[in-house]
């Protein structure tokens, strides 16, 4: 019962992510992506050691997608300007303006 429970709790999120992988404009900073990662296969591994069977294989599918938005979504889409914040170990992204870009 509860297997069943924690997997529509998972399904509910995969049309969000679906939404995220197939929007190439997209940008999810790698440290984000890849905490995102470590987070979801550390609950898989939990939930198939707890001898679930649906709701690690969903998750799977969620922690596939995270993959690729690690692997693909990482770059700004138009390469925007950037500054780089040495204290924070990012960049900041400028979004252009309308009147930028005419």
């Amino acid at each position: 019962m509860w297997d069943l429970l924690v997997t529509l709790g998972n399904i509910i999120v995969i049309p969000a992510l679906l939404m995220m992988v197939l929007d190439k404009k997209l940008y999810v900073p790698r440290l984000s992506s890849a905490m995102s990662l470590v987070g979801l296969t550390f609950v898989m591994i939990g939930l198939v050691g707890g001898g679930f069977i649906l709701s690690p294989i969903v998750l799977g599918v969620i922690t596939a997608m995270w993959l690729f938005i690690f692997l693909f979504r990482a770059t700004p889409a138009d390469h925007q300007k950037a500054d780089v914040v040495p204290e924070l170990g990012t960049e900041i992204h400028h979004i252009p303006s309308v009147a930028e870009s005419e």
